[in-house]
């Protein structure tokens, strides 16, 4: 049978050389067929950005380019990024080879409030690190259907002040599924989920942060499977006032809470300044919250701190926010070695329980029942082994340890189910290159307004003017208008210039900006003068930017000046460019000017259309930002003549429901102008420079700080108020505006500062407005009043 089997295999190489051409003479008929292999099938959908010296732009075309379903495949290797990235397209996954292998590394960032910021639905970020952002490492807002899978968010530093505030921060959203994911160093939260609705945070590490994992005015939440370890506070479920959603509907479950006793780093003024050194879990005004099966050790001021909002000593003027927790359940946790040491709030708090042993392993403050116990639908309900101590400050004969006073249950807490997310419609067939190309192809002398639908590679192939080397007059059909007190750009000249197609028209709109048709372009080019005591001296041309209004919503392009200003190329990722002048003091002045990208430019222009005002499973959508008829209500030069703005587009034919009496438009002053009343200029400067985003829609909407001019000069508008999430922006300050003391003030501390972190606006500018901070100093400290 040995040699049978050496036989057969004998036979069997000889017959394969044979296969092989392995010399054999035979007819070609008779020859084995030849079996061509298929080659190996590429995804389309997949999109492979190879490493390189180039990677951060190629990386942020590939973004801002990307299609639904496909998935953007980042190479093994540390990247440095100057500017952040983000993304605004549906149904895009994001991947790296690893938490420890694919590593961008955002140190040197000097624009962007975050590092990668992500606007658009059903997302999947996953299998990378985001090490070292100056501010919020990755931040979702807006977006309906969030995975955030193995990623890494690290501040080498470890515990620093300077740290960037959130590490992963979904804010304003929906389905969100946080996993398998590390993040270190947070100067706020490392998992921080605000105002958001049906949520899993899971099987996650949180380490030196101020606070772990954070759930604040979010519904729906469960966070279970975690490691809480080495932070100030390990778990904090927050509802604080004034914000778009109540905080309601969270459990916590099978979490490893140890240890965090990492002294509280966080900048003064943030609401996590006051959670005390050594804090397992703290549940602060929080409706519905169930904590079971957690191992909670080593925390040395307590295990579980459930309190009302005013134990943080901040004033509110939200008259529907109750700052009290109601129907908290905590049972079956396991507890050792906690409330040890207790620091900072709890040290305070822990002698007046000297009596009874010390601060409790579970304490509740109490405040919210001072006036009368809850009923038991509301009460907040203990129940643990007999070894774990609990107790209250405001009982009814002072501190206690009461086993009695929280002896009752709730119900469990539903399941979270997350939604499924909906398919991406195809839509229409892309156009082809050679098609674009023949778009972009204009002729005769107007406008080409067929190339609104596409991205055109120059700005020529627009024919928005005369003189395509010179963006600055001569415009196609175009109407020039300009701005009362316009934004602030590192002191750049701007020459603003609207196209509206034939035989259509904008409409009026008293406080929104003027509604544009479909093919609408808004172009916009930025100068310096070279001498601003020297209109002669000419000036540099440095990018023009436009809004092309089409038929699924507002695009925004921005285009680069060649050196020899033969046509501006659109240049997608942005870029920067070194420029100097000589200033109106005399002095010679440079900064590195910073092009936008075109997800930058959706930062500020982007405005979330919500009936409701929450901002959830709502449509966000690009819009005109400067065009308001406040900001438009002056005179202009038009042939030779001089003629309100408004007025003349009307007589153009372009704008429609002008009211017959300019005056009765609200309008605000000329910041500048020191004969106007010196709030209304603030105010002016406010909403030109911040209430694009500091408005309920706009992207800072999450802050409940609102700067629109025709807003009363209240809480909502800064005065006394606390900042939600500053992080570092603060300062340490305590108040938005405190009147009479701009030093004190936190707003006038971001204008005034240039670090990315800090600075606001966060985006479009590299230098301080000297002047603007100047007018808005000398406004807050003319104010009357005091802030508790």
């Amino acid at each position: 049978m040995k040699h049978t089997t050496h036989l057969l295999a004998l036979l069997l190489g000889l017959s394969l050389l044979t296969a092989c051409g392995g010399g054999s003479s035979s007819p070609k008929h008779d020859q084995s067929p030849v079996i061509e292999q298929p080659e190996e099938e590429v995804d389309p959908n997949l999109v492979i950005i190879e490493s390189g010296e180039d990677f951060q732009p190629r990386l942020m075309e590939a973004l801002i380019e990307a299609q639904p379903g496909q998935i953007i495949e980042l190479p093994e290797g540390e990247f440095f990024f100057s500017s952040a990235i983000s993304l605004d397209v549906d149904n895009v996954t994001i991947r790296g080879q690893g938490q420890d292998k694919t590593i961008l590394n955002f140190d040197a960032q000097t624009s962007g409030g975050e590092s990668v910021l992500v606007t658009s639905n059903n997302v999947v970020l996953e299998n990378f690190a985001v090490v070292d952002p100056p501010s919020d490492g990755i931040k979702f807002k807006f977006s309906n259907g969030v995975t955030m899978r193995a990623l890494r968010v690290e501040w080498t530093c470890g515990a620093c002040g300077e740290n960037g505030a959130y590490g992963i921060y979904p804010v304003q959203t929906e389905n969100v599924l946080i996993e398998d994911s590390i993040v270190i160093g947070a100067s706020d939260a490392g998992v921080y989920v605000g105002q958001s609705d049906k949520i899993i945070v899971r099987r996650n590490h949180v380490s030196l942060n101020v606070a772990g994992i954070e759930i604040e005015n979010s519904s729906n939440s469960e966070v279970y499977d975690n490691e809480a370890i080495d932070n100030t506070g390990g778990v904090l479920v927050f509802d604080l006032p004034n914000l778009s959603r109540e905080g309601e509907r969270t459990k916590v479950y099978n979490n490893v809470i140890r240890g965090n006793n990492t002294t509280n780093f966080a900048p003064g003024g943030s609401i996590v300044g006051v959670v005390p050194t050594g804090t397992g879990m703290l549940i602060m005004a929080f409706d519905d919250v169930e904590v079971f099966d957690n191992v909670i050790e080593d925390n040395q001021s307590a295990a579980i701190v459930v309190v009302h909002y005013d134990i943080a000593g901040r004033p509110t003027d939200d008259v529907t926010y109750d700052g009290a927790p109601r129907r908290v359940y905590i049972h079956d946790n396991h507890y050792r070695n906690n409330g040890y040491e207790p620091a900072e709030l709890a040290a305070e708090v822990a002698p007046l329980f000297a009596a009874v042993g010390g601060l409790p392993d579970v304490f509740y403050d109490g405040i919210g029942e001072e006036n009368g116990r809850f009923e038991d639908a509301d009460r907040i309900c203990v129940n643990e082994d007999e070894t774990v101590t609990v107790g209250i400050l405001m009982g009814e004969n002072g501190p206690a340890v009461d086993r009695d006073y929280f002896d009752c249950a709730h119900a469990s807490l539903p399941e979270v189910v997350l939604d499924t997310p909906e398919e991406i419609s195809e839509g229409e067939k892309p156009l082809t290159e050679e098609e674009i190309a023949a778009i972009c192809t204009p002729e005769g002398d107007e406008p080409n307004l067929d190339a609104v639908e596409v991205n055109c590679d120059s700005l020529s192939a627009y024919n928005l003017f005369a003189d395509a080397s010179d963006p600055r007059s001569g415009a196609n059909k175009g109407i020039a208008y300009d701005m009362i007190t316009p934004l602030f750009t590192d002191y750049a000249a701007k020459y603003r210039f609207i196209f509206v197609p034939e035989g259509k028209q904008a409409a009026y709109n008293s406080r929104s900006s003027l509604d544009f048709p479909v093919g609408t372009i808004i172009a916009k080019t930025f100068t310096m003068p070279r001498d601003f005591l020297n209109e002669a001296a000419g000036e540099e041309i440095i990018e023009t930017r436009l809004l092309i209004h089409r038929k699924e919503g507002w695009k925004a392009l921005p285009f680069i000046w060649r050196e020899d200003l033969s046509d501006a190329d659109l240049t997608l990722a942005g870029g920067t460019r070194e420029i100097s002048w000589i200033h109106s003091d005399g002095n010679t002045r440079s900064t590195q000017y910073v092009i936008p990208d075109a997800n930058s430019c959706k930062t500020c222009h982007s405005t979330v259309r919500s009936e409701s005002g929450s901002g959830v499973n709502q449509e966000t959508v690009i819009t005109p930002i400067g065009p308001k008829a406040r900001f438009l209500n002056m005179d202009g030069q038009y042939n030779g003549k001089t003629v309100n703005q408004l007025a003349y587009m009307e007589q153009q034919g372009v704008l429609v429901g002008l009211p017959d009496d300019l005056a009765t438009i609200d309008t605000v002053p000329a910041w500048d102008d020191n004969a106007a009343e010196l709030q209304n200029r603030a105010k002016g400067y406010l909403d030109a420079n911040c209430a694009h985003c500091h408005s309920p829609g706009g992207f800072a909407s999450n802050s409940a700080l609102f700067l629109e001019y025709w807003r009363e000069v209240d809480t909502g508008y800064g005065i006394c108020k606390t900042p939600v999430a500053a992080g570092a922006g603060s300062g340490g300050l305590r108040f938005d505006i405190v009147p009479g003391d701009a030093d004190a003030s936190i707003t006038a501390y971001r204008m005034n500062s240039n670090e990315p972190d800090v600075r606001m606006p966060e985006i479009g500018r590299s230098l301080v407005h000297t002047e603007g901070v100047g007018l808005i100093r000398e406004w807050i400290n003319s104010l009357h009043g005091a802030c508790e």
